[in-house]
C-alpha cells in the first residue's frame, strides 16, 4: 500500500500499462489456443486445408488505422487550436 500512495501518476501508469499488456497477452493466448482447438476439430471434415486465420480472425492480427486517425501538419493544429478557442471565446 506505502509503495501505491507513493507513486506519481507516471508511475502507475506505467504500471497499470505493463499489467494491462500482461493480460490482453494472457487473453489473446487463450483465443488462439481456441482458435487451434477448432481447427483441429474442423480439418477431419474438410475437403480442403484449413487455414488457422480462416477460422478465426482476430483484430490485433490485423493492423488497421483508425478512420479517427488522421495525420495533421502544424498548420492544420494550430487552425483547429485557433478555432477552438474563438468558440470558448478567448482572446
Amino acid at each position: 500500500m506505502d509503495d501505491f500512495c507513493r507513486c506519481t501518476p507516471s508511475e502507475f501508469y506505467a504500471a497499470w500499462k505493463a499489467w494491462n499488456e500482461m493480460q490482453q497477452s494472457r487473453d489473446r493466448g487463450e483465443w488462439e489456443r481456441l482458435r487451434m482447438q477448432c481447427l483441429c476439430t474442423l480439418q477431419p471434415y474438410s475437403k480442403k486445408t484449413l487455414d488457422a486465420s480462416g477460422i478465426m480472425s482476430f483484430p490485433w492480427e490485423t493492423e488497421q488505422k483508425s478512420e479517427n486517425e488522421v495525420k495533421m501538419d502544424k498548420e492544420d493544429t494550430l487552425r483547429r487550436y485557433r478555432e477552438a478557442k474563438a468558440a470558448a471565446g478567448l482572446k
